[in-house]
């Protein structure tokens, strides 16, 4: 009986001791426990900001179609985050709303490539002037914001992004998506 109880007491003083993140958002997928964004948490912001993207382009067509450069987002966090995750997902969904992404930084390679195709060395031949340019800049970054409530400390980690016309330079839409952790205290002071 004296095992039991000290089993008991054991296990339950094994789960008062455990520390991990929580949650304030009310959202019931998977925290991270070093308290940076999870996978779920970047691939769910990508799909809601590229959605909002594809609505606003709905709500103002452009009659030479849309183009958009996406630059690779900035991670402005004490926390390593998989800005790839974020990156490809978003263009994903761009791509599903027909909002189309050109990659400037490859150019060069598609001029080289085109250069040797009309060289007559190639069986096919690539046209000229077929090149996009964007007509729109989309830049991301992702930051915190550490604070106190309540003598406890949470760390807001928001998602930025900005769609910039490329003519005018005029950010002609803009949205965030925060996630709010609640710091837990571990034997070494202030820990996620």
């Amino acid at each position: 009986m004296k095992q039991i109880l000290f089993s008991f007491l054991l296990v339950g003083f094994l789960f008062q001791c455990s520390s991990s993140p929580k949650r304030l958002d009310n959202a019931d997928d998977y925290i991270s426990d070093s308290g940076g964004l999870t996978s779920q948490e970047l691939v769910k912001a990508a799909e809601k900001l590229a959605g909002q993207i594809g609505e606003y382009f709905k709500e103002n067509p452009h009659e030479e179609g849309v183009f958009v450069a996406h630059f690779p987002t900035r991670n402005d966090t004490s926390e390593q985050i998989q800005t790839e995750l974020f990156d490809n997902a978003f263009v994903s969904k761009l791509i599903k709303n027909k909002i189309y992404t050109v990659r400037t930084k490859t150019r060069e390679q598609s001029l080289n490539e085109i250069q040797f195709s009309l060289s007559g060395l190639t069986s096919n031949r690539l046209s000229i002037g077929k090149l996009k340019s964007p007509n729109f800049f989309v830049r991301c970054e992702i930051n915190e914001n550490m604070f106190t409530s309540d003598g406890e400390k949470i760390v807001e980690q928001s998602i930025n992004i900005e769609l910039v016309e490329v003519e005018t330079t005029i950010a002609v839409w803009s949205e965030k998506v925060s996630y709010r952790k609640l710091a837990v205290r571990g034997n070494k002071g202030v820990s996620w």
